[in-house]
Protein backbone atom coordinates (compact mmCIF):
# COMPACT_ATOMS: atom_id res chain seq x y z
CA UNK A 1 0.00 0.00 0.00
CA UNK A 2 0.81 3.34 -0.19
CA UNK A 3 -0.22 7.27 1.02
CA UNK A 4 -1.86 7.67 -2.22
CA UNK A 5 -2.18 6.62 -5.85
CA UNK A 6 -1.16 8.77 -8.14
CA UNK A 7 -3.35 8.61 -11.41
CA UNK A 8 -4.24 4.94 -12.38
CA UNK A 9 -0.59 3.68 -10.36
CA UNK A 10 -1.65 1.60 -7.26
CA UNK A 11 0.89 0.20 -4.99
CA UNK A 12 0.71 -3.26 -6.42
CA UNK A 13 2.71 -2.24 -9.70
CA UNK A 14 5.80 -1.76 -7.27
CA UNK A 15 6.05 -5.53 -6.92
CA UNK A 16 4.40 -6.71 -10.15
CA UNK A 17 7.83 -7.25 -11.75
CA UNK A 18 6.95 -5.54 -14.91
CA UNK A 19 9.97 -4.76 -16.44
CA UNK A 20 8.02 -1.56 -17.69
CA UNK A 21 9.56 1.03 -16.77
CA UNK A 22 13.89 1.48 -18.27
CA UNK A 23 16.10 3.33 -15.80
CA UNK A 24 17.87 6.63 -17.14
CA UNK A 25 14.65 7.56 -19.11
CA UNK A 26 11.66 9.51 -18.63
CA UNK A 27 8.71 7.41 -16.58
CA UNK A 28 5.88 7.90 -19.30
CA UNK A 29 2.62 6.64 -18.60
CA UNK A 30 1.49 3.00 -16.67
CA UNK A 31 4.22 0.45 -15.57
CA UNK A 32 4.68 1.60 -12.19
CA UNK A 33 3.76 2.95 -8.86
CA UNK A 34 2.83 6.19 -7.97
CA UNK A 35 2.20 8.01 -5.02
CA UNK A 36 0.29 11.36 -4.94
CA UNK A 37 2.26 14.32 -4.32
CA UNK A 38 2.69 14.34 -0.54
CA UNK A 39 5.03 15.84 1.62
CA UNK A 40 6.09 12.91 3.24
CA UNK A 41 5.61 10.05 0.11
CA UNK A 42 5.53 6.43 1.76
CA UNK A 43 5.44 3.10 -0.18
CA UNK A 44 5.02 -0.15 2.05
CA UNK A 45 5.58 -4.06 0.11
CA UNK A 46 4.62 -7.09 2.35
CA UNK A 47 7.40 -9.74 1.59
CA UNK A 48 4.35 -12.18 2.77
CA UNK A 49 6.93 -13.70 4.77
CA UNK A 50 9.54 -12.92 7.48
CA UNK A 51 13.52 -12.23 5.41
CA UNK A 52 17.04 -11.15 6.37
CA UNK A 53 16.92 -8.04 4.29
CA UNK A 54 20.37 -6.36 3.67
CA UNK A 55 19.85 -4.72 0.58
CA UNK A 56 16.64 -2.86 -0.88
CA UNK A 57 16.91 -1.93 -4.68
CA UNK A 58 14.22 -0.27 -6.89
CA UNK A 59 13.87 2.09 -9.50
CA UNK A 60 12.92 5.26 -8.13
CA UNK A 61 11.72 8.40 -10.76
CA UNK A 62 11.57 11.72 -8.30
CA UNK A 63 10.80 14.88 -9.90
CA UNK A 64 10.92 16.36 -5.91
CA UNK A 65 14.26 16.03 -4.66
CA UNK A 66 13.63 13.41 -2.40
CA UNK A 67 15.76 10.79 -0.24
CA UNK A 68 14.95 7.51 0.08
CA UNK A 69 15.01 6.55 3.18
CA UNK A 70 14.25 2.22 4.32
CA UNK A 71 12.83 1.03 7.16
CA UNK A 72 12.35 -3.12 7.48
CA UNK A 73 10.35 -4.94 10.42
CA UNK A 74 7.20 -6.64 11.40
CA UNK A 75 5.15 -3.59 12.50
CA UNK A 76 2.62 -1.87 10.54
CA UNK A 77 1.62 0.32 12.65
CA UNK A 78 2.75 4.01 11.58
CA UNK A 79 2.74 2.63 8.09
CA UNK A 80 5.84 1.04 9.39
CA UNK A 81 7.93 4.14 9.91
CA UNK A 82 8.04 2.14 13.56
CA UNK A 83 10.27 -0.31 12.15
CA UNK A 84 13.93 -0.39 12.09
CA UNK A 85 15.26 2.43 10.00
CA UNK A 86 17.45 0.82 7.75
CA UNK A 87 19.04 3.08 5.58
CA UNK A 88 18.87 6.35 3.11
CA UNK A 89 19.93 6.36 -0.47
CA UNK A 90 20.62 10.27 -0.99
CA UNK A 91 18.43 12.25 -3.33
CA UNK A 92 21.14 13.35 -6.70
CA UNK A 93 20.47 16.12 -8.71
CA UNK A 94 21.90 14.60 -11.76
CA UNK A 95 19.22 11.92 -11.62
CA UNK A 96 16.09 14.49 -11.72
CA UNK A 97 12.84 13.21 -13.74
CA UNK A 98 14.80 9.70 -14.76
CA UNK A 99 14.29 6.48 -13.72
CA UNK A 100 16.72 5.00 -11.67
CA UNK A 101 18.25 2.19 -9.50
CA UNK A 102 18.29 3.16 -5.90
CA UNK A 103 20.05 0.85 -3.78
CA UNK A 104 19.81 1.16 0.10
CA UNK A 105 22.33 -1.11 2.01
CA UNK A 106 20.47 -2.72 5.74
CA UNK A 107 23.68 -2.89 7.68
CA UNK A 108 23.83 -5.04 9.76
CA UNK A 109 21.00 -6.88 8.10
CA UNK A 110 17.39 -6.94 9.55
CA UNK A 111 14.60 -9.49 9.91
CA UNK A 112 11.41 -8.29 8.21
CA UNK A 113 7.90 -9.32 6.60
CA UNK A 114 7.57 -5.08 5.74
Amino acid sequence: KQNGDYADRPATLAIDGSPTIVTGQSIGSGGCAATINSTNPWLQIDLKAVYLVSRVRAIIYSTFGENVKVHVGNNVTNNGLNNRDCGISPYDDSTHTRAIWRDVSCSPPVWGKY
